[in-house]
């Protein structure tokens, strides 16, 4: 499957569909960046909104997501230059609906191996994108 591409015309939503259809047992969450790092409470963004009307910092950038995008470089290169904080989730682990594993062993992975060890470790498919984008709370 090709890479996923990020551009400002792009709605959260359509961007978290994509994701979650490649990584099939990742969840990519659009949050407010105070909530950035915490694993519970963590409000989302608006998913009906285009990642220009959300972004903080304009960038020439091109960011493209694929199997071998480490978490914390993607996480680092939409805050860096998007200003948009992310984090990746999994759901049904550890009693959490959706839960943001946190950590350098988790962080350190690949988008690719980040989906095995969910799958591995027995989490949830994510079948039902626009449910969970839904949530204003994780």
């Amino acid at each position: 499957m090709a890479d996923i591409t990020v551009n400002g015309n792009k709605k959260l939503k359509t961007l978290q569909k994509e994701f979650s259809k490649k990584f099939p047992y990742l969840f990519l969450g659009f949050i407010v960046t105070e909530d950035l790092g915490k694993n519970v409470n963590v409000r989302s963004l608006d998913n009906s909104k285009t990642i220009s009307e959300v972004r903080t910092k304009q960038s020439n950038e091109p960011i493209s997501l694929h199997g071998r995008t480490m978490i914390k470089n993607m996480e680092s290169k939409f805050m860096g230059e998007l200003g948009i904080a992310v984090q990746i989730a999994v759901k049904d682990y550890l009693g959490h609906s959706l839960y943001f594993p946190i950590g350098d062993f988790f962080n350190g992975l690949s988008l690719t191996k980040a989906n095995e060890w969910a799958m591995e470790n027995g989490t949830s498919k994510i079948a039902d994108v626009d449910s969970l984008s839904e949530l204003t709370i994780f």
